[in-house]
């Protein structure tokens, strides 16, 4: 009886050990590229390092920093250099032995050549990407998305975006979406959209869809160098010539054309709000005139601007049970114009409203990311306007 009491403390002591070493152990963490974008192909890595080679003149060791600094993992890097190098070797052996052309024969050359492409109207000029981390805090607050709960609803709509037809479509690039119904969410704003290069994941980020629309002049396109080809830019210029914003473009992927050739297009434009503050002059009247918005000194892309608003109307909405917030359409100055305004709608998670509560009327301030699109002719939800 002795020994059976001793074996049965022994197993008791082995499973409480068990549990402590459970309890220590850390939280296991998504990989953070599963949030940003998974650059390229293997042969579209062989096709930059040989670019890099015949074009730029990239020894080899610079080359190999190119790959890693793209996304290439390092167990391919042999492979892809080996073929490169081979491309180059054969593209060198083409072309040493050519004969020089006489000026003549260039000029004939350059006479039956095609035209060259139109230099696009807007400048356009390249920067690092971003991975979206801000923007996926703004949609379920920052707690959530650096823990494994947050990083998992992300993924789960990520993936159900990727099983539904695509709502834009431009050759074999595509920009899918998913609500988070499902989730316990709302069944339309916010969203979570995901684009695709040949059905594979390239970019995902929060969407809030709307059906305000202003004119844009587009001044600059910033793209992102995340990857070959571009997908992703935030697109600087000015509402109507007189008030100056730039906003990360949630089509770019498939109308970067149309943003790189028109003096002007009609945007469909919202954000997501970082941090909300009630006003120090709040006078909670509908009609009084915020100060507007300006570039943010706090983060270094351009879409990211401090506000002054009027809340307009509000609307509460959820990404799950865990992630609640709320639709608003706010008002802005119309660049200090008496008697002229913009309005917006923007999503606020209720961990971002850093006051006691919110409510129609009242002046609040904070930090805001821009994003926008081009305005199709597709039926687009109800907005919320007073």
């Amino acid at each position: 009886m002795a020994i059976f009491e001793l074996i049965k403390l022994l197993i008791h002591g082995v499973e409480f050990a068990a549990k402590q070493a459970q309890k220590h152990q850390p939280e296991r963490q998504l990989d953070p590229s599963l949030y940003t974008r998974r650059a390229t192909s293997i042969l579209q890595y062989i096709d930059i390092a040989t670019n890099a080679m015949i074009n730029d003149g990239k020894k080899e060791d610079e080359v190999k920093t190119i790959l890693i600094n793209m996304g290439l993992h390092e167990d391919h890097l042999d492979v892809v250099l080996d073929r490169a190098q081979r491309n180059y070797e054969k593209w060198f052996n083409e072309t040493r032995s050519r004969p020089t052309l006489t000026s003549f024969e260039i000029y004939e050359q350059l006479a039956q050549s095609p035209r060259p492409i139109a230099k696009p109207l807007v400048d356009i000029v390249f920067e690092p990407g971003e991975d979206h981390s801000f923007h996926f805090c703004a949609l379920i607050n920052d707690k959530r998305y650096y823990h494994l709960n947050g990083r998992n609803l992300l993924y789960a709509a990520a993936n159900q975006a990727l099983k539904s037809a695509p709502i834009i479509l431009n050759e074999d690039v595509a920009i899918r979406q998913s609500t988070f119904a499902r989730w316990g969410g709302n069944a339309n704003n916010p969203f979570l959209r995901v684009v695709t290069i040949n059905d594979q994941r390239e970019a995902i980020y929060p969407y809030l869809q709307t059906d305000i629309k202003y004119n844009f002049y587009p001044k600059q396109i910033i793209e992102w160098n995340n990857g070959h080809p571009v997908i992703e830019a935030e697109i600087d210029g000015s509402l109507d010539k007189d008030t100056p914003l730039c906003f990360f473009a949630t089509d770019y992927a498939v109308n970067k054309q149309s943003y790189q050739s028109q003096s002007m297009i009609e945007v469909q434009l919202s954000a997501f709000v970082l941090a909300l503050y009630k006003s120090g002059r709040n006078n909670n009247d509908i009609d009084q005139q915020p100060k507007g918005f300006k570039p943010s000194e706090t983060f270094s892309n351009k879409s990211y601007f401090s506000f002054e608003g009027v809340i307009l109307e509000i609307k509460g909405t959820a990404v799950d049970s865990l992630s609640i917030g709320c639709v608003m359409a706010v008002k802005f100055a119309h660049n200090q114009i008496p008697g002229k305004h913009l309005i917006i709608n923007a999503y606020v998670s209720n961990d971002n409203i850093k006051t006691d509560k919110i409510h129609k009327g009242m002046l609040v301030t904070g930090r805001l990311w821009f994003q926008g699109e081009i305005a199709s002719t597709k039926a687009a939800l109800q907005p919320i306007r007073p």
